[in-house]
């Protein structure tokens, strides 16, 4: 154990010999220590070394002022813990820091600190925390438990290495999901854990509503909106003025209709379509949410805080307050509301002639869902009136053709289902299903990239938001090469890497190899962004692109609909593009921070709310199939709900495996089975805590 006042015997002895070095052993001897403080030496070295009151190099000690000054600050990345290592990484801009877990001192993750360094081997440099200079998180969110009079918190964030001790419990008990004030941060060294006081209840952990807001507690999502936004939002006028109408394109006369989820209570785009003579006009109509939200407005601040609306089950935190995301902005039908349109003309195969962005005003006939669509498309039951089905008909002719030049020109399509929750009357997940993009959903994104691709080249004679997508690397690339050769699909880089990707899609012949390979493929690529320098969006193909479509839910397109009614109006403003350079680049940084967080919490939730479903389903046997292959285990995905757990490579009983990373494989070395991506197998859910754990009945 770390001794202060050995310590400071350490130090003056180091002191009186600058410029020599010491074994531990000299050290012992020097000071005449007794045997039963040997290891209180080694402890408090390893400590004053952390601390950085000494240096060390050998397993030798000595006092350098040069070498002590020396210091490296980054992020500490608690990952490789969560997963039971024994290191974690600090993370740099300039590389990585390794760290071994007996030198992390008490810092968790997410915590900006300061780092010595004891060695570089192999390119990377290994150290040990010196401090922490910030720390990520002030609150923790988990469930409280009890153990022989003491009470702890079991942290719900896995990235949280440690339980922590509760001191004040208050009201809460054993079971409670609850959110603490974190008062001390432990001491490894004398194996206090850190601690903290209960100062809120949420409720008992494992009710539905209760983890989603544990999930929004801990990640400190906005659950209010401040008093001066709801100030602002009052003094808005609901109506539209003959006024404001004059100064638009009045496109009230048009036949028009939203197609959104059956849930959606935001409708932020509709369609109008027409025949010509030798082609299509199409009309992308979107809430103009610019002309209620305007720049350095509370609104616009607060929206740009938050970034995006937050989707969870049965729960929504929206970007903008309900009396302009559901009310003023959402273009219900029947109801006249302002717009930005953009008007595209095709030829009769589907080519652009010609496109315009206009300020409207519309209104809207008809709200359906994409269901009710689809039923119509493939002659199922409907209540669609003959007006509606005609504009489909007209809508889905246009949108096949616009789906064959995307694909031409290189546009990869995955197979990537989501999950959709089935509920009961309490808010219980009954039932998961796998949600897929169906051909309603894509004519929609059709007519939606035609119009944020048109608005990305109209701003792109001056600083605007792009979504950027930037192509796979060459290690990315060489990787899916490696796996193609054992896994028996296309990866021919002859042509473009876009149509080595397509190659690879038209290449996977079953469900199986799609549910598969379609994720291996989405890993392999880079993660799209927000950026002011245009790179192009390798997903789509596509040169120039934006988010134009989604103003009530993303700060990107709210940002570019002001951007596009400056230039309507011809504005002098910064060439008509109202935010300087530097802004649209701390609001680049932004969104895209925002929306790894939506994505993150969205997860989140997803997985609680899947382990809450498994939980009551143990025993129950599944037939699945291999999605990854780690050191640990296989991760298999079941047939009958859209649900991925391990198989832990410990309880594989029929052989001894090893795990072959170049070749994905777990390998028995006595008999040569194999386990690789896309085998099947029948198994048994045996456990469900943190993960979901199963076992192999048989291949």
């Amino acid at each position: 154990m770390y001794d202060g006042n050995l310590g400071e015997r350490i130090e003056k002895f180091l002191k009186h010999n600058e410029g020599k070095d010491f074994k531990s052993g000299d050290i012992y001897k020097a000071l005449h220590l007794k045997k039963h403080k040997r290891r209180d030496l080694e402890d408090t070295l390893r400590k004053l070394r952390q601390k950085r009151k000494i240096s060390g190099k050998n397993k030798r000690y000595y006092l350098d002022a040069s070498a002590l000054s020396q210091e490296y600050i980054g992020i500490f990345d608690a990952r490789p813990l969560a997963q039971d290592r024994s290191f974690a990484f600090v993370l740099r801009d300039e590389g990585d820091i390794y760290i071994s877990r007996e030198d992390i001192m008490n810092a968790f993750d997410g915590d900006e600190v300061s780092v010595g360094i004891k060695f570089e081997g192999k390119g990377k440099l290994h150290g040990y925390i010196t401090g922490i200079r910030k720390r990520a998180r002030e609150r923790v969110v988990g469930r409280m438990e009890k153990y022989q009079a003491r009470k702890y918190l079991i942290p719900d964030n896995s990235l949280l290495h440690s339980d922590f001790e509760i001191y004040d419990a208050g009201e809460a008990v054993p079971g409670d999901k609850i959110v603490c004030q974190i008062t001390n941060w432990g001491d490894p060294d004398k194996r206090l854990l850190p601690g903290c006081k209960v100062i809120e209840i949420l409720g008992k952990a494992g009710e539905p509503e209760v983890e989603i807001m544990s999930v929004i507690c801990e990640y400190n999502l906005p659950l209010e909106f401040p008093e001066r936004v709801i100030n602002e939002v009052s003094e808005l006028d609901d109506g539209i003025t003959e006024e404001v109408i004059n100064h638009r394109s009045d496109l009230r006369d048009l036949y028009t209709i939203t197609i959104d989820p059956a849930s959606a209570r935001d409708y932020d785009d509709a369609i109008s379509l027409e025949k010509l003579t030798e082609g299509y006009r199409l009309y992308v109509h979107i809430a103009d949410v610019a002309q209620y939200v305007k720049v350095n407005s509370a609104l616009f601040e607060e929206a740009l805080q938050r970034g995006n609306s937050y989707y969870f089950p049965r729960k929504v935190l929206p970007m903008l307050p309900e009396k302009l995301s559901n009310g003023i902005c959402s273009l219900r039908p029947d109801e006249e509301k302002l717009t930005l349109t953009v008007i595209s003309e095709y030829d009769a195969d589907g080519y652009i002639l010609d496109q315009k962005v206009v300020e409207s005003v519309i209104e809207s006939n008809a709200r359906l869902a994409y269901e009710e669509v689809d039923d119509f498309m493939v002659n199922r039951e409907h209540d669609l009136d003959e007006d509606t089905q005609k504009l489909i008909l007209l809508m889905q002719e246009l949108s096949s053709k616009l789906q064959k030049t995307r694909i031409e020109r290189g546009y990869l399509s995955l197979d990537m289902p989501e999950t959709e929750y089935i509920f009961d009357e309490e808010g219980h997940v009954i039932d998961l299903q796998r949600s897929r993009e169906t051909e309603s959903h894509q004519m929609i994104e059709n007519f939606m990239l035609s119009a944020n691709e048109y608005v990305a080249v109209t701003l792109s004679r001056a600083a605007t938001l792009y979504r950027v997508h930037e192509a796979p690397g060459p290690d990315q690339l060489d990787d899916i090469k490696r796996l193609a050769g054992i896994y028996d699909f296309s990866f021919d880089l002859s042509h473009t890497v876009n149509k080595a990707f397509q190659g690879a899609l038209e290449s996977l012949d079953t469900e199986d190899r799609h549910r598969v390979f379609d994720r291996v493929l989405l890993r392999h690529m880079k993660k799209a962004r927000y950026d002011i320098v245009n790179q192009g969006h390798f997903g789509l193909a596509l040169q120039n692109y934006t988010h134009f479509t989604s103003p009530i839910r993303r700060i990107c397109d709210l940002v570019v609909h002001h951007q596009i009614k400056a230039l309507i109006k011809n504005s002098a403003s910064d060439n008509g593009f109202v935010f300087s350079r530097s802004k649209l680049e701390d609001i680049a940084v932004i969104a895209t921070d925002k929306e790894k967080l939506a994505d993150t919490t969205e997860r989140e939730v997803d997985t609680k709310n899947k382990l809450l479903f498994m939980k009551k389903r143990i025993g129950e046997e599944y037939s699945g199939v291999v999605i990854a292959v780690k050191s640990n285990g296989v991760i298999i995905e079941i047939d009958k709900y859209p649900v991925s757990g391990i198989i832990p490579i410990s309880s594989i009983k029929d052989d001894h495996y090893e795990y072959h990373a170049d070749y994905d494989t777990l390998l028995g070395i006595h008999k040569a089975k194999s386990i690789r991506l896309a085998d099947r197998f029948n198994v048994i859910l045996v456990k469900v805590d943190d993960d979901i754990i199963f076992e192999i009945k048989d291949k």
